[in-house]
């Protein structure tokens, strides 16, 4: 299986059904993951914990490989995640609300598995969508001078 192919397969299976069972396929013993908001953990259990958390915040939670380039031993992937926030996240109770944001990783394969995954999502659009804060009143953002 190519390492494109592997990235793919992880998105889908994975992340879009939910298919937990099938993480030691994708994933090291020994991942590493590297995310400014968000924590994975480490290792095979790091991936499964942060799996469930996502599918209990998110039971619709879905991934879309927009772009992919595939750079040898790295892939970098562009997604579209897509949830509906039916329950809870650290520090947030569920809204109810749908998301739609962008996710940017660079994801290092080595034989045959994820070994190091490191990116940024874009969070910022998803508590505005979440409605953690609102920016479409004239007083959510300070003006210059204010």
């Amino acid at each position: 299986m190519t390492n494109e192919q592997i990235v793919r397969d992880a998105c889908r299976f994975i992340w879009t059904d939910g298919d937990l069972s099938r993480i030691s396929e994708f994933y090291s013993e020994d991942f590493q993951a590297d995310y400014p908001v968000t924590n994975w953990g480490t290792g095979l259990k790091g991936v499964k914990d942060l799996a469930i958390m996502q599918r209990e915040a998110f039971p619709d939670y879905r991934e879309q490989i927009d772009e992919l380039i595939n750079a040898g031993d790295q892939v970098i992937v562009v997604l579209t995640i897509r949830g509906t926030h039916l329950g809870p996240l650290p520090n947030l109770p569920a809204t109810g609300k749908s998301m739609e944001i962008r996710d940017v990783s660079i994801i290092q394969v080595k034989d045959g598995k994820i070994v190091k995954q490191s990116g940024v999502s874009d969070y910022f659009t998803a508590y505005q969508q979440l409605g953690v804060f609102d920016l479409q009143h004239d007083d959510a953002v300070p003006t210059a001078g204010t």
